[in-house]
């Protein structure tokens, strides 16, 4: 072999060797942490591609949420949501979950309505008072009132009541009462009077605006009114005399009566007042005509007020008389008695 041949083969194997040095600078962990490096990459690639923006609402209350659950059902379970068997999920539970989803879990509440006297009771998941209503068919009419107003959100077991409001219109007539003209007439004994001219009512006719909730009447309002008859005056005379002539003697008194004038005889007993039944003595109403009155009783004569009975009630009195058949004799007579000065 020449010099040149062997310095050429020397050459080579020292660039060989050089080669064979580049290999054995990389060591083995660091190809390792290049691996989990990428791996992880990948793996966060693929979370962040499966994580998905999702708006639930549960019971009204709406949140935004970030959730990798791939349906509607372990986004619940996910969030620790258990729906009740009456609640309501919208979308199904089987759904796919995708961006932008809205998922909605519509609670069961009891509910009991009372509208026109009757009563229902039912589990519903309605959002609000008036869509519960809707749920059962309980239509409302203008002017009906609620409690709660339509628009309450039901957030719990709730109790609705339903008034009914009417309004009628109702025709009333209505008396309109006469004038009472009063004459003095001192040919008249004073406290007695007379009827000249009968007097009548008249009848107006009033429209009324009634309104009812449910059954009762809560406010009445005058429309209109009209007078269909005018009343007619009476016209009365009023005694005003104080003395009458009975028997050719005057007798004056302080006022006079028309009365019910019955009779009694004697019964074994005392009068109320204690003295011995006698002509002369009378039954009054002591509240009317104090026992000791002195009075003066046509068909009967002068008279004291010294006993009472159960009957004998305003203007009335019973005369004593002393037999049974002069009792019977007198009867029942409509006379005037006069109250003595």
């Amino acid at each position: 072999m020449s010099l040149t041949d062997s310095l050429n083969a020397e050459e080579g194997q020292k660039a060989a060797g050089s080669r064979k040095g580049i290999f054995r600078i990389v060591p083995p962990p660091i190809v390792a942490m290049i691996i989990v490096l990428i791996l992880a990459g990948v793996v966060i690639a693929g979370f962040a591609w499966a994580q998905k923006t999702v708006t639930l609402v549960v019971d009204g209350r709406e949140t935004v949420v970030k959730t990798t659950s791939s349906t509607v059902g372990k986004l619940l379970k996910e969030k620790g949501i258990v729906p009740g068997p009456k609640d309501k999920v919208d979308p199904p539970v089987s759904e796919q979950l995708k961006e932008g989803s809205r998922v909605e879990l519509m609670e069961s509440h009891h509910v009991t309505v009372e509208a026109g006297g009757e009563i229902t009771e039912f589990d519903t998941t309605a959002a609000t008072v008036g869509d519960a209503l809707k749920e059962k068919n309980i239509a409302l009419n203008q002017g009906d009132l609620v409690a709660p107003e339509s628009g309450y959100r039901i957030a719990g077991d709730v109790k609705i009541k339903v008034t009914r409001v009417r309004v009628a219109e109702e025709v009333k007539n209505v008396p309109i009462p006469y004038s009472v003209r009063r004459d003095s007439n001192p040919e008249m004994a004073r406290g007695i009077t007379r009827v000249i001219k009968k007097g009548s009512n008249g009848v107006e006719q009033q429209r009324w605006r009634v309104t009812y909730h449910d059954s009762q009447a809560v406010e009445h309002r005058l429309v209109d009114k009209k007078t269909v008859t005018e009343p007619v005056p009476g016209i009365i005379q009023v005694g005003s005399g104080q003395s009458v002539s009975r028997g050719g003697r005057d007798i004056r008194f302080s006022r006079a009566m028309e009365i019910v004038a019955t009779a009694y005889t004697y019964t074994g007993r005392n009068t109320a007042s204690g003295r011995a039944p006698g002509y002369g003595l009378v039954a009054v109403d002591t509240s009317v005509i104090p026992f000791g009155t002195k009075l003066y009783i046509d068909g009967y004569g002068y008279a004291v007020a010294a006993d009472r009975g159960r009957a004998i009630k305003g203007n009335r009195v019973d005369v004593f008389l002393e037999s049974e058949r002069d009792a019977r004799r007198w009867g029942v007579r409509r006379v005037n008695m006069y109250i003595l000065q």
